[in-house]
């Protein structure tokens, strides 16, 4: 009896060390509906130049590690939303810390929880402060941040370059933000 135990461990054994039998490719191989990350070499299809897919954890990651300021905001139509750069020497910020993100530069503090699944970021209801903003354009820019930064997006981050970029879309609006290195990452 033991010695048949012993005779199907070593075929199992030997069935998991053979090379695969469908031309190469296994089980684990990549496919087109698997991202590649950021950075490596793969036999699957190239990535577009324009576009980096990072996986759910490493874009968790990469989410923690920089401040993320806003660069640009268009709506569906393509037109700029003008409400979300109220400060144009402080941009609107995103700071991602373990499963929170705190909006900067408002006039309100505001910050949600949020989770990343695949190519997915979901930004909780926001939670603010109700501090009496006497300047117009900074109650219709919390106002705006409140609207444009709730809710599930598509998310594309691009790690290439001297200044990553992070993509957020939903609804046809696209926010586009700079990483700006958190000093822990320097």
């Amino acid at each position: 009896m033991q010695a048949a135990l012993i005779a199907a461990l070593a075929l199992a054994l030997a069935a998991c060390s053979q090379a695969p039998q469908n031309g190469g490719s296994d089980a684990l191989a990549p496919d087109s509906a698997t991202p590649a990350v950021s950075g490596t070499t793969s036999s699957a299809l190239p990535l577009p130049a324009s576009t980096t897919v990072t996986p759910a954890a490493d874009a968790t990651s990469m989410l923690t590690q920089y401040h993320w300021q806003l660069t640009g905001a268009v709506n569906a139509a393509g037109q700029r939303i003008g409400a979300l750069f109220a400060r144009p020497g402080n941009p609107l910020q995103l700071d991602f810390v373990d499963q929170s993100v705190s909006i900067q530069n408002t006039c309100n503090r505001m910050h949600a929880s949020y989770s990343v699944a695949a190519d997915k970021l979901t930004i909780g209801n926001l939670a603010a402060t109700l501090m009496a903003c006497n300047d117009p354009s900074l109650r219709v820019l919390d106002a705006a941040a409140g609207k444009y930064l709730q809710g599930t997006f598509a998310l594309k981050l691009d790690s290439r370059g001297k200044q990553p970029q992070l993509e957020l879309t939903s609804a046809g609006n696209r926010l586009t933000f700079a990483g700006a290195p958190m000093s822990e990452t320097r």
